[in-house]
């Protein structure tokens, strides 16, 4: 089983092309726990974190998601944006501009924030849920540690289920061998359809 911290400093590059690549100087940890144990650890994390600790993205899998852990975050006088599909396109257009500018370092969201954007304010990346891809686990951790930011980074996953604990054994493999994920050659390859 999972060590309930798994510190994988030795994520040094998990490159299959420099699009799949996380940075090297990324903390990433693992957090074993019960599904009901993952606010009060989310709580906890945004309470000890230094005022100057940067932008913080904290990731879910749902939009019902993301408004219930915005409404307990209310409820604690966290100031926070929310970030989902469910949204207008110039309404997500607006949050993030206000994400990006720093009037609230806290943005909880979907996968929607988690391609394209520019983030490189933030340094902490909080898997709420955990991804059900490697490709989304990369797309996520990858808003860390963007060229322009301050500091380092870190990405903390919270793993509740059994199915994401292989996930994070294979990103743990991945990291030890310094090989790519497994799987992400394919995707670059799938782009280019019946060649």
């Amino acid at each position: 089983t999972l060590a309930k911290f798994t510190d994988v400093d030795r994520f040094v590059s998990l490159s299959t092309q420099s699009l799949h690549r996380m940075p090297p100087h990324v903390q990433q940890k693992f957090i074993r726990l019960k599904g009901r144990d993952k606010l009060p650890e989310l709580l906890q994390l945004l309470k000890e974190r230094p005022s100057s600790g940067g932008a913080v993205l904290i990731f879910c899998n749902t939009a019902s998601t993301v408004n219930w852990v915005g409404y307990i975050l209310d409820d604690h006088k966290i100031k926070h944006l929310r970030l989902q599909g469910q949204m207008s396109a110039a309404a997500r257009a607006g949050i993030f501009a206000s994400f990006q500018k720093g009037d609230v370092s806290v943005l909880v969201c979907t996968d929607l924030a988690s391609r394209g954007l520019d983030t490189s304010s933030v340094q902490l990346v909080v898997n709420y849920d955990f991804p059900d891809t490697l490709q989304d686990y990369l797309h996520r951790a990858g808003r860390v540690g963007r060229v322009g930011s301050k500091a380092p980074g870190a990405v903390v996953s919270f793993v509740t289920h059994r199915w994401d604990v292989d996930l994070v054994r294979k990103i743990e493999t991945a990291a030890r061998k310094r090989t790519g994920l497994p799987g992400m050659d394919s995707i670059n390859k799938s782009s280019t359809r019946g060649g």
